[in-house]
């Protein structure tokens, strides 16, 4: 088992839970671990429309940060919005949503304030 060949099987079983997931409930294939003969995946099930873990603590630690979760900030011919917090991650512990690709991004603190910080008016 290599690297490839785990990213192609996770691959195929979004696929399959996409087409025949469980009702009312969301099925994400998360990270892998492999050796030579087997692959073991985490699963993350939960209600359809239920907040992750990072879209819950953006709640809190934009609040503690001083951050605005709903501002929308130009850059780099990109808009972005706080998209989530990782709270293990130190360096770069804020998830930033391309609005226009819908690709993540992290960022750190300081980019986070410069970016998001709420206006002192």
């Amino acid at each position: 088992m290599d690297r490839s060949t785990a990213k192609l099987m996770r691959e195929k079983l979004n696929a399959i839970f996409a087409e025949h997931g469980i009702d009312g409930y969301q099925i994400e294939i998360g990270n892998a671990t492999f050796d030579t003969a087997r692959v073991t995946f985490k699963v993350e099930v939960r209600e359809n429309g239920a907040a992750s873990v990072e879209e819950r603590d953006l709640q809190r630690y934009a609040d503690f940060y001083g951050l605005d979760p709903n501002k929308i900030v130009a850059q780099q011919g990109k808009q972005f919005t706080l998209h989530g917090y990782k709270s293990r991650a130190r360096k770069n512990p804020w998830i930033v949503l391309d609005m226009l690709s819908q690709k993540q991004y992290v960022i750190g603190d300081d980019t986070a304030k410069r970016w998001f910080g709420k206006d002192a008016s």
